[in-house]
């Protein structure tokens, strides 16, 4: 269940408190106009961003315009994220490399082996 009221608590009131600290760069087709997570993988985190956590977090619906654009992007804590969908909270201690989707029609976010994390 999505709670886009997440969005406005500050973080010390945010109730999901078990996921590991850090950033995630979300779509902004999920944290602005409430879609809910349907890919997310980890790849190394970013250097430039000091408390990235290398997640990466998308609808499942960017296309490539879309996703090429850096404007559509922002940072989250993960926390944030977590309580905003907690179906996600125990795939954040999942290792660099994890990528994991979400059916339309399943309730669970299952692990993705046949495509490979992008390379900059």
């Amino acid at each position: 269940m999505l709670n886009p009221k997440i969005f406005s608590l500050p973080e010390e009131e945010l109730p999901v408190k078990d996921v590991p600290q850090g950033y995630a760069i979300v779509s902004d087709q999920v944290a602005k106009e409430g879609m809910p997570i349907r890919f997310l993988y980890r790849e190394e985190p970013d250097a430039a961003f000091s408390p990235d956590s290398g997640w990466r977090m998308f609808s499942g619906f960017e296309d490539d315009d879309y996703a090429d654009n850096a404007d559509n992007f922002h940072l989250y804590s993960l926390q944030r994220m977590a309580n905003y969908q907690p179906a996600i909270a125990k795939l954040l201690h999942s290792p660099t490399g994890s990528v994991f989707e979400q059916d339309l029609h399943q309730p669970d976010f299952v692990a993705v082996s046949d495509w490979e994390i992008p390379q900059e």
